[in-house]
């Protein structure tokens, strides 16, 4: 059933917030859509709008969006990723248009190691509908601040963007390597791939902040620049033989975005191992995890020496990804089912 929905939240088309927003207008919905970058970031004020929650932006946008329900009324108010929405908005809401449903997709880790800069979501979570959150202790931490309902949504893959290419000459020449990970530097990722390094592993690194590595001099001749968007980052996955995918620590994830994105790509994923992606795919036939840096280096030079399996896992864990349910599409008409159930 079609749904009349304004959506807030990042516009940027390299970001999954976009890839959501357009999914939505893809399954038939009529969505209008708020960029909140264009108020928060990219001024004087875009420090205190982040971290703070407060400043001209925030105010600007607030009466952006109370001026766009007087004009679509909408059925759902979706609010992707880190709320701008104030108290007196939010109250404003619940009164004049009280059929309205007000929903919070958080893709982030707003009650964990930075929830100060998660002040207004957990300010006026009380006033939301539903919380759609990525991890299961986001849950009880959310309703002590009020919140109602919190259900888990795990994070997708857009199919239009994230699937198998083929690589011509210049790309795999540019692209093409054994072992590869796209990642922002953290301290145990370095630790990680230093191991590697330093046990002859043909290993690449792609993203942000690696220059900042307390072993850059190890790294640096592995790293191939930042972080890379659109074709460029489908390109880079699919040159992989093994893509590496450690989660992130200090946001206590389980899962991620390329969780789902490297298998969807038909790449071999060689992740961290975590209870919820031993729910997610089968280890060793649908992808591989590790737990230490030891059997991580044990199982990499397995699987660079035994290609034929390596590329079975692959395809079983592409054919895995595509079947359930885990692209944007389905996990958004996942949620919108629960809005109206």
């Amino acid at each position: 059933m079609v749904k009349t929905i304004l959506y807030i939240g990042s516009l940027n088309e390299s970001g999954n917030s976009f890839g959501r927003y357009k999914t939505l207008k893809a399954m038939g919905n009529e969505v209008t859509g708020i960029d909140t970058d264009a108020y928060v970031y990219g001024g004087l004020f875009d420090k205190f709008h982040h971290h703070l929650n407060v400043g001209p932006g925030i105010l600007a946008l607030n009466k952006k969006v109370l001026q766009t329900i007087e004009e679509v009324t909408p059925e759902i108010i979706w609010v992707d990723n880190k709320p701008f929405l104030q108290s007196r908005a939010l109250k404003k809401i619940r009164s004049k248009w009280p059929g309205i449903k007000i929903i919070n997709l958080v893709t982030d880790d707003p009650t964990g190691k930075y929830k100060n800069a998660w002040r207004l979501c957990l300010r006026t979570a009380k006033y939301y509908d539903f919380h759609f959150v990525q991890r299961a202790v986001n849950i009880p931490e959310l309703k002590k601040y009020g919140a109602k309902r919190v259900e888990i949504c795990y994070r997708s893959y857009d199919p239009s963007l994230h699937r198998v290419v083929s690589l011509n000459a210049a790309d795999l020449k540019k692209y093409k390597t054994p072992v590869g990970f796209i990642g922002t530097h953290e301290s145990y990722r370095e630790e990680y791939i230093v191991h590697l390094i330093k046990n002859k592993i043909p290993v690449s690194i792609t993203g942000n902040d690696w220059q900042h590595a307390k072993q850059w001099d190890v790294i640096k001749p592995h790293y191939k620049g930042p972080s890379v968007y659109g074709n460029a980052y489908i390109k880079t996955i699919n040159g992989f033989d093994i893509a590496l995918h450690f989660l992130r620590h200090t946001n206590r994830d389980e899962q991620d975005s390329r969780t789902f994105e490297i298998p969807a790509c038909g790449t071999f994923m060689l992740a961290e191992k975590s209870g919820v992606h031993l729910s997610l795919f089968e280890d060793g036939k649908e992808a591989v995890f590790f737990e230490t840096k030891e059997q991580l280096l044990e199982k990499i030079k397995y699987y660079l020496e035994h290609p034929d399996e390596r590329k079975t896992i692959a395809k079983a864990g592409h054919e895995r990804c595509t079947s359930s349910g885990y692209s944007h599409a389905a996990r958004l008409q996942e949620v919108i089912g629960k809005i109206f159930t």
